[in-house]
């Protein structure tokens, strides 16, 4: 009999957002993974053929999502590129035969591999908890410019899918960013998950149609809230680069420049990326600067 894989790395996308998950497998191949402890799953959303086999050459595990896991009320109101967010609390049965599982959205890269040790650690400290970062930090230009956009940015989501009382609660504490994080297939989470997001979901869709796309995230802070199952990892291993301070080194490094000594950014999210690709392009803030992307695809880019 087969000895169960500990963690498995998991990250989804379709044909359009291919071009930055192969940035991501690319520097996870850098700090070392996929190896004979941490498997690396693609939950494929509709790549093309050749994306495909370019990720299983370098042994990424290719696994369908099966529509069937998420609710169909949750289905009838979402658009296809969003399922991936709102499988996110079925993971442990579309991939039963891991322990444990790491997220990583497609839109991110690693730096350095710490943020797996990290993860995992987490997950040894508190079996039972989520381990994920801030979505807004001290790291970030934002946070010192303006944290009321965040603070009315958070009234906005809970407001229209909590009680009043209970909105203006959780609106008061910083949330946590669903791109990264890592939970064990036994942990209780995903059923906190599972039920606030069969909840967000369908009151977004007809209280606030634009927060739809939110709706994962939402419940997740919700969940963690009334949980508690929390293990904080440092923001510095899910940098949203919208909120500003990331730049480039002369060396190539990527740090973060809000206060000094700057800091080496282990995980760089380029959230946001319809809206700010080219300042992220400008910036050199994916992989490798870009130099990865085939012509094709910087031409696709320039239009």
């Amino acid at each position: 009999m087969n000895e169960r894989p500990a963690t498995a790395i998991v990250f989804s996308c379709d044909e359009g957002y291919v071009f930055l998950a192969r940035g991501l497998v690319l520097s996870l191949a850098a700090a070392g993974y996929p190896n004979g402890e941490f498997k690396l799953v693609l939950v494929d959303l509709g790549c093309g053929p050749e994306s495909l086999a370019w990720m299983k050459d370098r042994g990424v595990e290719v696994v369908p999502l099966d529509p069937a896991l998420i609710p169909q009320k949750i289905m009838a109101v979402i658009t296809p590129t969003q399922r991936a967010m709102a499988m996110r609390p079925w993971l442990s049965e579309l991939l039963p035969q891991f322990e444990h599982l790491i997220w990583l959205d497609c839109d991110t890269w690693l730096q350095n591999g710490d943020v797996i040790h990290c993860l995992r650690a987490g997950a040894n400290a508190m079996p039972d908890a989520v381990t994920v970062a801030p979505g807004n930090s001290h790291y970030g230009m934002t946070f010192y410019t303006d944290i009321e956009h965040t603070l009315a940015m958070q009234r906005g989501w809970y407001s229209n899918c909590c009680e009043p009382a209970f909105a203006k609660q959780i609106a008061a504490t910083l949330h946590y960013s669903g791109g990264v994080w890592g939970l064990r297939r036994s942990s209780p989470f995903w059923a906190h998950w599972r039920r606030e997001i069969e909840h967000t979901y369908p009151t977004l869709a007809i209280r606030y149609p634009d927060l739809v796309h939110l709706a994962e995230q939402i419940a997740l802070n919700i969940a963690i809230f009334k949980s508690g199952l929390v293990v904080r990892l440092d923001p510095l291993y899910n940098f949203h680069c919208n909120t500003g301070g990331a730049i480039r080194l002369p060396d190539g490094r990527v740090v973060t420049n809000m206060m000094l000594p700057p800091r080496e950014i282990g995980v760089l999210h380029l959230a946001n990326w319809k809206f700010l690709s080219q300042q992220y392009i400008e910036l050199k803030l994916l992989y490798r600067g870009g130099e990865y992307l085939t012509p094709a695809e910087w031409a696709k880019l320039a239009r």
